[in-house]
């Protein structure tokens, strides 16, 4: 399967679980709003989701994916992995619920006290989901190394789904979505299991130090990376300290920023992965498209949300408890957010094909510098100008990581020529979208304008590379 077509398959599976996601969030802001319970909510469910970025989207399938492609005895090689990594986690977890107080800190350390004794009762319940993303991930890249990407992408519906059903139910409370994330999570590697079944597995060890190796590094270039979500939060926390929801604002504006991330940048990247790892002789070619790919879908996106960041906040969330001032807020952070998008998307892209040459050590350098330039811009900005300046922080250093990996490429044409023609047809877009969007002020007219969007944007390619256009469709070995 090509790259495209790999990728789009991704991205249509993760298409309908972010849906779904975002009727959870758009439940969630209805009920919680930008509240202190909502703050101590998304705080719990940080430390999961930083180990589900490190083992789904990173350091466990940078390492594990070329590993067992390459494997000779795949039973052997998988028990060795499931074995000493439950082994790891178990202990994690356990002090995870014994000592909240730890993920309280590390993540919030400038939050009001009720706000942190809240959130030590959730991370109780939290914890265990860490084990359940665990061998979810490790079933979800054993199926990218087959070449199947849509229901694993689509997997993250039953959280969402989990977690809608029990924020419906009258009286839980903020402890409905919390307990949905756990019980999601669980349902969501259950679904997964059939791929370990296929398996021979017992207790081993003995390919877990050979693991370690190739894991290491891509970990540490991960929980490097994650400094920037620890340093963002607590950053927002001292915000909240006196002003409403700065953890909130963050977490809401993510949401869209993380959507075409994870409807692209990241399908495009997981799919790198994969193809390099089997075909290792063509790496330069996958990497241009790759990055090429990345570039025609990130680049419109995110001047799109620039654009319509406001009016999409008011309609996804601006209900119940979300009031007019927290949309203009949130439609701020999310602009700045955006802004970074397609430097994060080739950024990953081009880690994800280093990973798939063995090469660990490039990527946790550039990670390295990343997270210097957000800590040292977060202390600079995001202090005085709270979840805004944080948000522009983080962008900032997704350009410099991007601009470090393109550098440090041996083969310095990996952009092909057509990338010009996406920045022409993503500003025109962005011209002609901003124009259509003031043409009314109905709260729903933001779905029009985001279709006239992308029309224009797929009109403009068209009539500028018709030839890439046509090849994105066709399948093509290897």
């Amino acid at each position: 399967m090509s790259i495209i077509l790999g990728s789009l398959a991704f991205a249509v599976a993760t298409f309908l679980s972010r849906l779904l996601g975002l009727l959870r969030d758009m439940l969630m802001a209805s009920k919680f709003g930008t509240s202190w319970e909502a703050d101590a909510y998304f705080v719990a469910i940080l430390f999961p989701f930083f180990l589900r970025r490190v083992f789904g989207e990173g350091a466990m399938t940078s390492a594990f994916v070329p590993l067992y492609s390459e494997s000779k005895d795949k039973n052997e090689f998988l028990s060795s992995v499931l074995t000493g990594f439950t082994l790891i986690l178990i202990v994690i977890v356990s002090v995870s619920m014994v000592f909240p107080e730890i993920v309280v800190y590390m993540f919030s350390s400038g939050a009001p006290e009720r706000t942190k004794e809240l959130t030590k009762t959730l991370v109780r319940i939290t914890a265990p989901s860490i084990l359940f993303v665990f061998w979810w991930a490790i079933a979800y890249s054993i199926e990218n190394t087959r070449g199947r990407f849509f229901y694993p992408a689509l997997t993250p519906i039953y959280p969402n789904l989990v977690m809608i059903i029990l924020m419906l139910i009258p009286g839980l409370g903020i402890y409905g979505p919390t307990w949905g994330f756990l019980i999601g999570e669980g349902i969501a590697f259950a679904s997964l299991t059939y791929t370990l079944r296929k398996h021979k597995l017992h207790i081993t060890l003995s390919h877990f130090g050979e693991f370690l190796k190739y894991f290491f590094p891509s970990f540490l270039a991960m929980s490097v990376s994650q400094i920037n979500s620890i340093v963002d939060t607590n950053v927002v926390s001292y915000y909240s300290s006196t002003n409403r929801g700065g953890v909130s604002y963050l977490q809401y504006a993510s949401r869209f920023y993380m959507l075409p991330y994870g409807l692209f940048g990241v399908a495009v990247a997981t799919v790198i992965l994969s193809t390099i790892s089997n075909d290792r002789e063509n790496y330069k070619q996958h990497l241009r498209k790759g990055i090429t790919s990345t570039l025609f879908f990130t680049l419109p996106a995110a001047i799109g949300l620039v654009v319509l960041s406001q009016p999409i906040i008011r309609l996804f969330y601006e209900y119940g408890k979300f009031t007019a001032h927290d949309t203009k807020i949130t439609a701020q952070v999310l602009s700045a957010y955006a802004s970074g998008l397609p430097f994060y998307g080739v950024y990953s892209t081009m880690s994800r094909a280093r990973h798939a040459l063995k090469d660990m050590t490039t990527p946790l350098r550039a990670t390295v510098l990343v997270a210097t330039v957000n800590v040292v811009l977060d202390l600079a900005v995001g202090l005085k100008y709270g979840p805004v300046g944080v948000a522009l922080a983080t962008s900032i250093a997704g350009l410099v990581g991007c601009v470090y990996l393109v550098l440090k490429e041996r083969e310095k044409d990996l952009f092909e020529s057509e990338n010009i023609y996406v920045v022409i047809s993503s500003t025109a877009m962005g011209l002609l979208t901003f124009w259509f969007s003031t043409l009314s002020s109905r709260r729903f007219w933001v779905l029009f304008s985001t279709l006239f969007g992308v029309v224009v944007y797929l009109s403009i390619s068209f009539l500028f590379f018709r030839r890439k256009l046509t090849s994105f469709l066709k399948l093509k070995k290897g």
